[in-house]
């Protein structure tokens, strides 16, 4: 029984780890591509900032939508087990 406890929370910690990931990674893409456009048309930070915006929005759009996925998942490990 405390195995099967011990798996549920490291499955939690997992997702919580998932989303995080998921959102920084976008953002720190958003920020190489704005630094690099910034470079290109010599703007001073405008990219950087518009860039930022969309990888911070595309990061809670995609870790959100894992989050659900899994959700779905356990949902349905749940319901098979009720059966």
């Amino acid at each position: 029984m405390k195995k099967d406890n011990v798996i549920k929370e490291l499955n939690k910690l997992n997702l919580l780890t998932l989303f995080g990931a998921t959102v920084i990674g976008n953002i720190v893409v958003g920020y190489f591509i704005g630094k690099w456009l910034d470079k290109i048309f010599e703007k001073d930070k405008l990219f950087v900032i518009i860039f930022l915006f969309f990888g911070a929005i595309s990061g809670i759009y995609n870790a959100i939508r894992q989050l659900l996925k899994e959700v779905e998942k356990v949902d349905k490990n749940e319901r098979r087990k009720n059966s």
